[in-house]
């Protein structure tokens, strides 16, 4: 963190708690009057750092990671304080995280084992299951006119289908996901965030005696390519190894379950827009992209300044700390027009949910084709659902992540297709 000051006006001097509830209730409004004062802002809080804002300067940022790099390092050799995506200090020895907080040929080689899993072609071939295992958990509840669309419904489809492409066990999605969901969802000092804190060394054995039981006997997964990855002629040592898993695993069974929540919830709120995607299903592909943009879950990432820069009128100095909002640059009236509507059939829309540069979201093709499987589903079988907003219950002071926790629903009951289970 920078201790002085920058050189710089008072209406660019803020002092925002980022970590607080109320901050993260009233984002969009509060970054959208920061962002029509000063795009980037020095923020007073936490030793000091810069505030980005808006969509030029952000993108800006998130295409140049050799100024602005993602890396976390408790031990650098240049003398710079790296503290990777999250932007605050860890133990000493903790891994960078998977592939987000690494840089250079690392995570060049990181990427050219893992995009294969990720392609437009290889989600395609994974569409079918991704549909049968949305059509099988809505088979269980639709009898009954009532589900938790996220408990019952939104959380169990993305990690089952990421326990497919890691090669988990399928019977282990729960497991993982209340444990992500625990440790993101529910503020520091809570009981869940203490039991998932608590539970955490021994899900980390797990992963890794798993990741040791397929370097003995690979498969076809993406666990096994990954251990069998050699950077430099050697293969990634466990830290390495479990940093990525820790990743990969975590962002699967989280981000799509948050993007598709908001998206059931504001659907709910806005019958006129279930009604036109229901009657014109061809508008999901875009409807993705312009919930996506909305909700922004992933809302932001911290950025280490390593050489002196000029960033839209202000010098970023070496070592300073930068906090890239994408939840705000989503809603940047001077790229999105009417940017705080939902216009599902928006063109262009150069929403930044998925970041940017060489380190986009390299689940993105997969992300948005759960989504909208996990739309469908629900519009096409369930489309009356009446959503119990007194039980709706939110992530709580977490400023990188937004999501749902629980939300309760009933709507007529339907027919059951009897769809095999698909795993």
């Amino acid at each position: 963190m920078s201790a002085e000051r920058p050189d710089v006006g008072a209406e660019c001097i803020v002092d925002l708690d980022h970590h607080s509830a109320e901050f993260n209730i009233d984002e969009i409004r509060v970054s959208a009057d920061l962002r029509s004062r000063c795009p980037v802002a020095w923020n007073t809080r936490y030793g000091g750092f810069w505030m980005v804002t808006g969509y030029a300067a952000v993108e800006r940022v998130a295409r140049n990671g050799e100024t602005f790099a993602h890396r976390f390092d408790p031990e650098p050799d240049d003398g710079i304080d790296y503290l990777g995506e999250v932007g605050i200090p860890r133990p000493d020895g903790l891994p960078p995280l998977g592939i987000g907080e690494v840089d250079g040929p690392y995570h060049a080689a990181l990427r050219r084992v893992l995009n294969p899993f990720f392609t437009r072609q290889a989600v395609n071939a994974l569409r079918p299951f991704v549909k049968e295992t949305v059509s099988w958990f809505i088979d269980q509840k639709i009898a009954d006119g009532t589900i938790d669309l996220v408990t019952d419904f939104a959380s169990p489809v993305p990690a089952i289908v990421t326990m497919k492409l890691m090669g988990l066990p399928h019977d282990d999605w729960r497991l993982w996901s209340d444990f992500f969901h625990d440790t993101i969802a529910y503020p520091e000092g809570s009981e869940r965030h203490l039991k998932a804190l608590e539970a955490s060394p021994a899900m980390w054995e797990k992963l890794i005696s798993f990741a040791h039981g397929r370097r003995l006997e690979p498969t076809e997964d993406l666990t096994s390519l990954l251990v069998l990855l050699e950077v430099d002629g050697e293969p990634l040592d466990d830290g390495k190894i479990l940093s990525i898993l820790t990743n990969l695993v975590g962002g699967g069974v989280d981000t799509t379950t948050s993007l598709t929540a908001w998206s059931l919830l504001l659907l709910a709120e806005r019958p006129e827009l279930r009604a036109t995607l229901i009657e014109h299903p061809e508008l999901t592909s875009s409807a993705a992209d312009e919930f996506l943009r909305y909700t922004s879950v992933n809302q932001t990432l911290a950025r280490t300044v390593t050489k002196d820069v000029m960033l839209d009128g202000h010098k970023l100095r070496r070592n300073d700390r930068v906090l890239i909002s994408w939840l705000a640059a989503n809603h940047d009236e001077h790229e999105f027009d009417r940017a705080d509507e939902l216009i599902l059939d928006r063109s262009p829309n150069r929403h930044l949910a998925f970041g940017l540069g060489p380190h986009r979201c390299i689940g993105a093709h997969l992300a948005k084709t759960m989504f909208e499987e996990l739309l469908r589903g629900v519009l096409e079988r369930l489309p009356d659902y009446r959503i119990d907003v007194d039980q709706v219950e939110e992530y709580l002071g977490n400023p990188s992540v937004t999501g749902i926790v629980t939300m309760p629903a009933t709507f007529t009951p339907g027919r059951v297709l009897d769809v095999p289970r698909p795993y």
